[in-house]
């Protein structure tokens, strides 16, 4: 009897360690991400290097179609989109609101939304906002 209990256990104990591990709950993180060096926008073309939390520095690329923009920021770990639709006004300002989406690696499954607000022409802009992942 205690030999068959002790095989039971050994073949539930080789079945658990073959199955896949579970995938972490995606937790939500406050973002608030500050452009550090904005490259000149080239026709449709962005570029730039965000600094913040929670991702860290990020480079970005995108295109530029107003009032939309839809950018890939590569950070440690992975990369995601992010899909900007704004308005700007008068005295070159802009602002407007973003959602995350498709991350891979690190960010596989990122959802995230909120605002963004800068300059045109110096090309720095602020996100803020949640993100989950």
């Amino acid at each position: 009897m205690q030999r068959n209990v002790k095989l039971v256990a050994l073949v539930a104990t080789a079945f658990a360690a073959a199955l896949p591990a579970a995938p972490a709950l995606a937790k939500s993180h406050r973002v608030n991400m500050k452009v550090t060096k904005a490259y000149p926008q080239q026709g449709t073309k962005l570029h730039a290097i965000f600094r913040g939390t929670p991702f860290g520095r990020c480079e970005m690329r995108g295109t530029l179609v107003i009032p939309k923009s839809i950018q890939t920021w590569t950070c440690k770990g992975g990369s995601f989109r992010v899909t900007a639709t704004g308005t700007s006004g008068a005295s070159n300002d802009a602002k407007g609101t973003w959602v995350m989406s498709k991350g891979k690696g690190k960010y596989k499954g990122i959802s995230g939304k909120g605002t963004f607000s800068g300059k045109l022409s110096t090309g720095v802009f602020t996100y803020k906002g949640k993100a989950r992942y």
